[in-house]
């Protein structure tokens, strides 16, 4: 076999195996859980703020991959009057997220 060949076949049996390592390591770390402890989340910002919805959106993606017992929090830190429409607080209603309002 010539050494092009020899290059080609061992590229491929390299990203092979590097496509099973990470199969079997996804296979690991999503599916295990710990029993001795919990995590929780706070996420501070303005609730009328339309990136405080992709903040909340990317928590819940986590929580919902990686640790499932996780809590978030969200805490409220914005000036917005009642009337402005606040994400946060009906995202936090949608996804199971703890919403303080600290003014």
């Amino acid at each position: 076999m010539s050494f092009l060949g020899q290059c080609i076949i061992g590229t491929l049996a390299a990203i092979g195996f590097i496509c099973i390592l990470k199969t079997v390591y996804d296979i690991i770390f999503t599916g295990s859980l710990a029993a001795w402890g919990r995590a929780a989340l706070y996420l501070y910002g303005d609730g009328a703020d339309e990136r405080c919805a992709t903040l909340i959106e990317a928590a819940e993606q986590m929580r919902r991959l990686y640790l499932p017992s996780m809590e978030i929090v969200f805490v409220e830190t914005g000036d917005a009057p009642p009337e402005a429409q606040n994400y946060a607080a009906r995202l936090a209603a949608r996804h199971a997220v703890t919403y303080i309002n600290t003014r």
